[in-house]
């Protein structure tokens, strides 16, 4: 059909409101319905048994495709509905009329990412507030018992252990604190591992320090003690490596994840408005949709 350039005869508003939202309010609900689905086959695919359903990268391909078709689909179908339910341009078909509705399709698109955005804010927001009021909690509880013993209050508790820690020469005093309060040893011992690990290095003084304390706990000869301080340094920067390699890992997914999910929006704004354009053609044709030739609506 030749497009025209006629213009309404009647006055149309540029851009109606009706049906952009409920072309998005529809693509939410598309979405979450298809998701929901999407989430039980999931589900169906794993197993907590081992050598027991797909492999874990298997579901997360699996579910991150699904995501992308489900959201590409979604804005298809609010694109067509915001199309087709917007008052026709003109009497005939025009390239003015195609324009506005494939805006529609865009407005629909927008308005969804909005919708999704400020569903993401609201949780993100309801995260943060739950993990302020537990950080408040831990912070009144720390300086609450920061004299009690076995209690990590913060930074300066290394220089206070450091400030009253019995001189290399007296053992003695390390034997009685053992025996007296096994928990301030072992949060001390664990402060001098975090200050060893942030550094990168551990002291010939704190190793001298650690090797008394491990003894008069345990009774070991001093190079037996020496031997599982040095064990117990190398397991615990082993701990910090493999958890940096993991932050590590999860940055990359993260990448990964935000590239894959930008390149769909901009399919789903592709595909919304040319959705759009296409109800809009099938309005002013009066065309009903149809499937494997049955009437789909």
């Amino acid at each position: 059909m030749a497009m025209t350039d006629t213009l309404p005869t009647t006055r149309t508003a540029y851009l109606e409101w009706g049906p952009i939202f409920a072309g998005a309010v529809a693509a939410a609900s598309l979405s979450f319905l298809l998701l929901t689905f999407g989430g039980a086959v999931g589900l169906s695919m794993t197993s907590p048994w081992p050598n027991a359903g797909a492999r874990l990268w298997v579901v997360a391909l699996a579910v991150a495709w699904w995501m992308v078709l489900v959201q590409i689909a979604s804005f298809a179908a609010g694109g067509y509905l915001a199309g087709r339910m917007r008052s026709r341009w003109g009497d005939t078909r025009s390239a003015e009329g195609e324009f506005r509705d494939s805006t529609h399709g865009f407005m629909v698109w927008a308005v969804g990412v909005l919708m999704g955005a400020m569903a993401l804010a609201f949780v993100g927001l309801s995260t943060a507030r739950t993990a302020s009021e537990s950080a408040s909690t831990v912070a009144a509880g720390t300086l609450s018992g920061a004299g009690k013993p076995g209690v990590v209050a913060g930074p300066s508790d290394y220089a206070v252990d450091l400030l009253f820690r019995p001189q290399a020469q007296q053992p003695g005093m390390v034997e009685r604190a053992s025996t007296d309060n096994d928990g301030a040893l072992r949060a001390e011992a664990g402060r001098i591992f975090l200050a060893a690990i942030k550094n990168q290095a551990l002291t010939e003084r704190d190793r001298t320090y650690l090797v008394q304390m491990v003894g008069a706990r345990t009774g070991l000869p001093e190079a037996e003690a020496q031997r599982r301080v040095d064990a117990a340094v190398v397991e615990a920067r082993d701990m910090e490596l493999k958890a940096r390699q993991a932050a590590d890992k999860a940055r990359k997914a993260a990448i990964v994840t935000a590239f894959i999910a930008a390149a769909s929006l901009l399919i789903s704004l592709v595909v919304a408005a040319g959705a759009a354009s296409l109800g809009g053609r099938h309005r002013d044709e009066n065309r009903i949709p149809n499937f494997a030739g049955h009437r789909f609506w």
